[in-house]
């Protein structure tokens, strides 16, 4: 072997990285092409036998060091987007896996909220529940410092939307309990109609003096009749106005329940009617 191909045998084997491996296998290809191929075209030109060894060695080392380095090239660029694809899909099924465990969380979440709201919704104050069944009508502004209003937002049941002023916050219900609340309001309203219509021996003569069409008429009404209702009483309630010297008699109906009769009855009605004393049978009215 001459000193020429020992000293660049000896330059390739300080090379111990697969790429050099590479090269090692081209440069042995490339070279026993060409000593095989381009020798005898080489030879006729002429040249010393010691100058074509070199040439062809010189040639052989060239291209066989171009043709590993694009083996390698091409290698590590298919390896890195095998590489890719492999962690784009490991990223994806982690992605997806997490997205269903935070949706199994979420929805236990939300199960374990709604079963809180229907176990306790009985046992809220009144003006909690009248609160959350405003807001199923309408977003409210409240004021969050009221205990009432915290122990909603506390629970979970009522979302803070925006800042109005100090204490005071617009709030929503949450969309949760929304249906509950509605389906449960909505049933108390019809057993409220219900209840009124079957055990108030004066609920028709009450419902016709809060009809529309009669609210022209002045026919004479039995103070029993108004008797039977106070400003506290469930479906239809009344009062004597609060003048010194009263004048007669105010009938209105239960909040949100107007709907309700109508619905029932199929009548349409007033909010509130005011009997005054020249109808009531007796002069005394008796709230």
């Amino acid at each position: 072997m001459s000193e020429t191909a020992g000293t660049i045998i000896k330059l390739l084997a300080a090379l111990t990285s697969p790429k050099a491996c590479v090269k090692y296998i081209t440069v042995a290809v490339t070279l026993l092409i060409s000593w095989k191929y381009l020798e005898p075209v080489i030879s006729e030109t002429q040249m010393s036998k010691e100058q074509l060894s070199i040439v062809l060695l010189l040639l052989g080392v060239g291209c066989g060091s171009l043709v590993g380095q694009a083996i390698s090239w091409a290698t590590e660029f298919l390896w890195k987007q095998h590489k890719i694809k492999k962690e784009s899909a490991l990223k994806q099924e982690m992605e997806l896996e997490e997205a269903k465990r935070e949706g199994i969380e979420k929805e236990q979440k939300e199960k374990l909220l709604l079963t809180k709201i229907q176990s306790s919704f009985e046992h809220l104050h009144f003006e909690q529940k009248s609160t959350l069944r405003k807001l199923t009508l309408k977003n409210e502004t409240l004021d969050m410092s009221e205990s009432n209003n915290s122990a909603l937002e506390k629970n979970g049941y009522i979302q803070r939307l925006v800042h109005v002023r100090v204490t005071d916050y617009l709030t929503q219900i949450n969309p949760l309990i929304s249906d509950f609340i509605k389906e449960q309001w909505s049933a108390e309203k019809e057993s409220k109609v219900k209840s009124f219509l079957e055990y108030n021996d004066h609920a028709e003569k009450l419902l016709e003096l809060l009809e529309e069409d009669n609210q022209d008429k002045d026919f004479p009404v039995d103070k029993e009749v108004l008797k039977s209702t106070s400003r506290y009483s469930e479906g239809v309630r009344g009062q004597d106005d609060d003048r010194e010297n009263s004048t007669g008699y105010w009938l209105w109906f239960e909040d949100y329940l107007l709907e309700e009769f109508e619905k029932k009855t199929g009548k349409s009605y007033v909010d509130e009617a005011f009997i005054s004393l020249q109808r009531i049978t007796d002069d005394e009215v008796t709230a």
